[in-house]
């Protein structure tokens, strides 16, 4: 198992706008995207979504380097 700590971006609730650090499981991210508005990035879990801080490249590194093979992006149509 790899673990990565984030700045998780509160988008809901009381605590909307803050932040807190989290660490996440990266076995148990299904997949990640960059969040609108270049807000960070959501990595996208079966419990749910996660609105991080760190930009979309970062997170693309970490997983090159955890995994090995990088992301292969699908041609647009």
């Amino acid at each position: 198992m790899m673990y990565a700590e984030f700045t998780e971006l509160i988008i809901g609730g009381i605590q909307q706008g803050t932040t807190r650090k989290i660490v996440v499981n990266l076995e148990k991210v299904i997949s990640f995207r960059a969040a609108p508005h270049e807000s960070g990035t959501v990595l996208e879990t079966r419990r749910g979504d996660i609105h991080v801080e760190e930009k979309y490249d970062q997170v693309k590194e970490l997983f090159n380097n955890n995994n090995g093979l990088a992301p292969v992006l699908m041609p647009v149509k």
